[in-house]
């Protein structure tokens, strides 16, 4: 029996996700969107990687440039992610107009707020179907002050109040 693309996509929106804005930069043009499909590869060497439309600017952007920068959004940058996932109406280098941005050493754009920016070079490319899943060595990692994260789950954009601690629950015996 197959999988339709409908049941994978319904499937799909039950799995929470943090929301990151994967950037570029090739020569003086930036680029970016919103991406939930993002997480760490390995420790030693420090390597994640990010799965990536390949019909999009952004991908042909990192596969030529060759950098990129994973910047982990906090609860209060709904506006950012939206803005980067296409929901406004803005033009690609508009959206950099939104935010507090800088460059960290292979020149990708780093959200200076952000949670944490994982500064990367591309180590490897590997194209699946409509996607590519870019690993990227991490040359820098510029972090905050813990904050609640935003996150994303069918279809629209979350955020936590707290997290309850299950690891003090006890049971009495009687």
């Amino acid at each position: 029996m197959s999988v339709t693309s409908d049941a994978f996509k319904q499937g799909m929106r039950r799995l929470c996700g943090g929301v990151t804005i994967v950037t570029t930069r090739e020569g003086e043009q930036a680029g970016g969107l919103t991406a939930t499909a993002v997480c760490s590869l390995s420790a030693a060497p420090p390597r994640l990687l990010a799965c990536i439309n390949r019909g999009g600017i952004t991908y042909r952007m990192i596969a030529e440039s060759r950098v990129f920068c994973v910047n982990v959004l906090s609860a209060g940058q709904q506006d950012l992610a939206a803005c980067f996932a296409g929901m406004m109406n803005m033009g690609e280098r508009d959206r950099f107009d939104l935010g507090n941005w800088t460059d960290l050493g292979t020149g990708a754009p780093a959200l200076v707020d952000a949670l944490a920016a994982f500064d990367c070079r591309v180590s490897s490319i590997v194209d699946t179907g409509s996607h590519a899943i870019i690993i990227g060595d991490i040359m820098e990692i510029r972090t905050q002050e813990p904050d609640l994260p935003l996150l994303y789950m069918d279809g629209q954009f979350l955020t936590t109040t707290g997290v309850e601690d299950h690891s003090r629950t006890t049971r009495s015996a009687g």
